[in-house]
């Protein structure tokens, strides 16, 4: 259960930081960007799985 918590919290930290990185360029060829909020949200939900087996086979 802790190897779940600790993988989200750094999943959001991660997609918060890739969100600093790259900004709200999606979608690309479109004047009406998505809002921040579901950047975060979409950055940390791709970094989920990385981040897991970094957590799990890396760390332990």
């Amino acid at each position: 259960m802790g190897i779940l918590i600790l993988t989200l919290v750094a999943a959001i930290l991660g997609g918060s930081l890739t969100w600093l990185v790259i900004g709200d360029r999606f979608p690309l060829d479109d004047d009406i960007k998505l809002p921040a909020t579901t950047h975060v949200l979409i950055y940390s939900g791709i970094l989920v799985i990385p981040v897991f087996l970094l957590v799990f086979f890396g760390l332990g």
